[in-house]
């Protein structure tokens, strides 16, 4: 018998609303059956919705009785699958419903509409978040990335939504690209954007630094304030290039340990209360940020556990906060705002509250209780929907009470062991009533419910710990002993331990321990405006008095107590590593400690490298895919595992071992065109060399000299640049699935002559959008042809571009810097004069490294485009750095002929590059031991040529194909100056075809 939708849904409607809410648990065989038709009703009626032009969700409000128990007495996991087969049933039966490409359903808007149909009817259930028995993250999983800082500002932060897995996000700062998984990912260091593509390939883009502020500004919870908006007249923290420069009251400025990897940088903890405007001394002239007057947006009262945060490192609120919302001097009353709460990823807000400026609401009043886990508050005018979002973790009810407020560090390692006891005032309960920590436990996981809901959180206890800089730059914390190599000590290096601020009443010392003899002792260093537990002790007064020991420990003198925090040796970590059956064996061993070796495959370069735990007798592990991977590069850190740093180890560190293998190969670790290249590596068969290739080929001639090195095929770098030429345009699109750096992709461009590959049009504009965020250098020859469009000349008018054209041309700006708009408009380069090597550098060689290195530090504090003066000045010094290494092939008679051939070639036709060329000059030389200070003039030379060559110049083409064997080289060795120099002669060649077109 057929049974009509509408009066199964109106039948089944009103017997629902009679029955109340949906029973606990699951349904009645015969209900089981009633729920599967309704499901196919609502399903056939949404999409009727969909083919008349309607809402669907006024199915869910006509029968919402229905929607509840449909979706309550489905199984939790398998909502999204019932859906599905009953979407495609009712679609074979009516195919003309799918006609007009219905959307298709979601088992997230079900659960949403759901709990919006229990609303209207007066119900207290909740479609549960999380479905079974599973954790809710604390991120909401459509939430997009978010800038914060770190447990302790520490660290900066990008949160990433969603759980741990495998390939979860890809990233790309500032074109260096990154893989990520949750729940966030550390900066490595300042950059001007990170664009984070996720699982199903939505891009976020996340702007960090904006170089004209160089700042900054975080909320009290460690949450970034957005940089479009004052500043709140509160406390914050101000993460700042140079000093802080304040107009208005004192704000009593706390100077806060630097972040990771923001070296020359500092964290201050300010108080804006009486401040009118703020600026990094760093920043652009009048680049003012303005603080707020009046009350700023942010949470009042409400109290947090100290102890206890959200998975990704958010307060736990145990008392829920009022809302403050914003009011500016002299605003009127009559200008209301709108607070909407909702939960992270849904769309549709739980309630709305409407206030006046100024006023403290209660936002939580009339949100289903318990209040559990992430909300979102959106913040908003009136009839506006531009606003700002706060969030908060709530766990109402829950108590916790520590054995100690701050765990110090153990005499031989480690932490001293506490224990955090936690409590529940409500039906929000945590899965464990009592959390110990062992001595090197930091953080402990636990789950809160409510017995519907169950969200993922951590135990964390105030502690002490110890960092590293090197060069004046920090390391990562540790609660470890250190492991010094004693060569660091004559460099710019120091010791920061943190205490709490009670145990500095007495000074403590660092005693330098041989043998159980203390033979020097430090005081820390006296620096205002700095969190005082934290003490920085310098450790250059050691170098001499190590050079006769073979190790030494260093011990904290501090409350009574010897507590050993650091070793340093003068020797190797091991001497060899040999096969030791199923892993490897370091010979030599003199690290006593926690060690951890970083394996990278010479045959498959491309693989990420192994992490592993080496044990006390110094074995290392292998799984079985490793074992027979051919020669491997051993790079050996002290302290526990940490994510590797992008690109290879030095092969001349002393801390990095080389594995030859002569036994035959077998490729385990990949397949397909991975093994193929692998196997020819290995010195078995041809270079593949079809499309899929060309990702492996980049890679292999980006890192030629390091696996020739290490027992790789001798001829592999040469015969992949040649295949890479072969392929052309192709190579360049290719070279986005490759991960490698701006400079590694420079030098392959320079050996291969694709630096010289004409473009004549941008024939696939989203592809080459897709290249920018990977692979910037290629991606700006790729853009060649529509480079003009920048000139603001009449004859090259931007509004004849495609919109997907005129993208590109937004890349441009972003990756190369204002200094490339300039050029490209024809103006004089102002900064023409950096990375030329002439007396100053000169003067700069007879320094001790030291001070050489003071004198370069502050290159590229503020990130820029790559054409901007601080990172041209950066690529000069990583070259002077290299200078012996070019002196080799600078003192070359061909050297000197090329030169030669570049001027003579420019001053024929190309005054405007003749003038370029001839600014790099370093002068007369005082002798053929100098010969190196003309490597920065060469190098720009040879992009000249190459580019003129891209232009179209057949005369260039020949010259630059006779300067390729001299280009190549030096670019191996200098490759971020190579890139610098590639893009610059872009800017000028294009400046000089717009004048002469013009």
């Amino acid at each position: 018998m057929l049974v009509d939708p509408t009066r199964l849904l109106d039948d089944c409607e009103r017997a629902w609303r009679e029955a109340g809410e949906p029973p606990v648990g699951g349904p009645e065989p015969v209900a089981a059956v009633r729920t599967a038709l309704v499901l196919e009703a609502l399903v056939a009626y949404r999409l009727l919705a969909d083919h008349s032009d309607l809402p669907r969700d006024t199915v869910f409000a006509r029968w919402p009785a229905c929607a509840v128990h449909t979706v309550a007495l489905t199984d939790g996991p398998q909502l999204a699958r019932l859906v599905a087969d009953a979407r495609a049933r009712v679609l074979a039966a009516r195919p003309d419903l799918g006609a007009q490409g219905a959307a298709p359903e979601s088992a997230g808007e079900w659960s949403r509409a759901a709990h919006e149909a229990a609303r209207s009817l007066g119900w207290t259930w909740r479609a549960p978040t999380a479905v079974h028995d599973s954790v809710a993250s604390s991120r909401g999983a459509a939430r997009p990335p978010e800038l914060r800082l770190g447990p302790g500002a520490g660290s900066v932060l990008l949160t990433l939504p969603g759980e741990p897995g495998p390939g979860d996000w890809q990233l790309s700062a500032d074109g260096e690209v990154f893989a990520a998984q949750p729940p966030y990912w550390v900066l490595p260091g300042p950059v001007r954007r990170v664009e984070a593509t996720d699982a199903t390939g939505t891009t976020h883009v996340s702007a960090v630094v904006d170089p004209d502020t160089a700042l900054l500004a975080f909320d009290a919870d460690g949450h970034r304030i957005p940089p479009d908006e004052p500043l709140p007249a509160a406390e914050i923290c101000i993460l700042h290039a140079g000093a802080l420069l304040i107009e208005g009251a004192d704000p009593g400025v706390v100077e806060l340990p630097t972040p990771y990897g923001w070296n020359g940088w500092t964290l201050s903890r300010v108080s804006l209360t009486g401040v009118r405007r703020v600026r990094a001394s760093a920043a652009v002239a009048e680049s003012w940020l303005d603080v707020a007057a009046g009350r700023p947006l942010g949470w009042e009262g409400g109290a947090t556990l100290r102890w206890i945060t959200g998975d990704d490192g958010t307060p736990v609120w145990h008392c829920p906060p009022a809302l403050r919302l914003p009011r500016r001097q002299g605003e009127p009353d009559t200008r209301l705002w709108q607070a909407e709460v909702r939960r992270p990823g849904h769309g549709e807000p739980l309630v709305r509250h409407t206030g006046a400026p100024g006023a403290l609401l209660d936002p939580w009043k009339d949100v289903p209780r318990p209040l559990l886990g992430p909300y979102e508050i959106f913040v908003h005018r009136v009839g506006s929907r531009r606003g700002r979002r706060l969030a908060a973790f709530l766990a109402e009810g829950i108590t916790a009470q520590p054995t100690a407020e701050w765990r110090l560090l153990a005499p031989h390692g480690g932490l001293a062991p506490a224990r955090i006891t936690l409590g529940a005032d409500g039906p929000v309960i945590p899965s464990a009533h009592a959390v110990a920590f062992s001595p090197y436990e930091i953080t402990k996981r636990l789950v809160l419910a409510d017995g519907v809901r169950r969200f993922a959180a951590e135990a964390r206890i105030p502690h002490s710990e110890v960092r590293l800089e090197l060069d004046g730059q920090p390391l990562t914390w540790s609660i470890r002993p250190l492991d010094i190599d004693a060569t660091d000590l004559a460099g710019e290096s120091a010791l920061t331990v943190r205490l709490p601020e009670q145990a500095v009443a007495v000074t403590p010392l660092l005693a330098l321990v041989v043998e159980g003899t203390t033979l020097h002792t430090l005081r820390p260093e006296r620096r205002t405006r700095t969190r005082r537990g934290d003490l920085r002790y310098s450790l250059a007064a050691l170098a001499d008095t190590m050079r006769d020991c073979a190790k030494a420990e260093i011990r904290l003198l501090v409350a009574g107590e010897s507590i050993h925090v650091a070793t340093v040796r003068t020797q190797p970590i091991a001497e060899s590593v040999v096969p030791d059956g199923g892993g490897l064996l370091l010979r030599g061993l003199r690290h006593p400690g926690e060690l951890t070796a970083r394996l990278y495959a010479v045959f498959a370069p491309w693989e990420p490298p192994l992490t592993a735990t080496v044990d006390q007798s110094g074995r290392i592990p292998l799984p079985p895919a490793w074992r027979s991977l051919g020669p491997l590069i051993v790079h050996l850190k002290a302290g526990v595992p940490t994510p590797p740093p992008p690109g290879w180890p030095r092969l001349h560190d002393r801390d990095t071992l080389v594995l030859r293998r002569s036994s035959p190969w077998i490729s385990a670790a990949s397949q397909g065109t991975g093994a193929r290249v692998s196997e020819y590596l290995a010195g078995h068969g041809a270079l593949p060399r079809d499309t899929d290739a060309i990702p492996y080929q980049w890679i292999v001639a980006a890192h030629g000299r390091d696996l020739q090195a290490c027992g790789a095929r001798e001829t592999a770098p040469a015969e992949c640049r040649s295949a890479l030429a072969d392929a052309g345009p192709t190579a360049l699109t290719g070279a986005a699935d490759t991960a490698l750096r701006s400079g590694e992709l420079a030098s392959v461009l320079a050996g291969s002559g694709l630096a010289a590959l004409r473009i004549r049009e941008v024939a696939n504009p989203a592809l080459v959008r897709h290249v920018w965020r990977q692979a910037p250098l290629c991606a700006l020859l790729l853009t060649a042809p529509l480079l003009p469009y920048l000139s603001g000349d009449l004859a090259y008018d931007v509004g004849e571009l495609y919109p997907e054209e005129a993208e590109l041309l937004g890349e441009v700006s972003q990756f190369l810097g204002d200094s490339a708009v300039a050029l490209l408009a024809g103006q004089a380069d102002r900064s023409g004069a950096v990375g030329r090597f002439d007396t100053q550098t000169r003067a700069l060689d007879q320094l001790p490294e030291l001070q050489q290195r003071a004198v370069w530090r502050s290159a590229r504090v503020v990130p820029r485009g790559l054409l901007d003066p601080d990172t041209r000045a950066d690529a000069a010094w990583r070259a002077f750095r290299a200078r012996k290494d070019l002196q080799y092939h600078a003192a070359r008679e061909e050297f000197h002929d090329g030169l030669d051939a570049v001027e003579i070639f420019l001053n024929d036709g190309h005054p405007d590059l003749a003038q370029a060329f001839r600014g790099r000059d370093p002068g007369r030389l005082h002798g053929p031991g100098e010969a190196w200070m003309r490597i920065p003039q060469l190098s720009l030379g040879c992009a000249l040529i190459a580019r003129l060559a891209a232009a179209g110049d057949g005369r260039a083409a020949g010259l630059e194909r006779g300067l390729r064997h001299l280009w190549t080289p030096l670019a191996s060795h200098a490759p971020d100056l190579t890139a610098v120099d590639i893009a610059l002669a872009e800017c000028l060649v294009t400046a000089e075809a717009v004048r002469s077109t013009g």
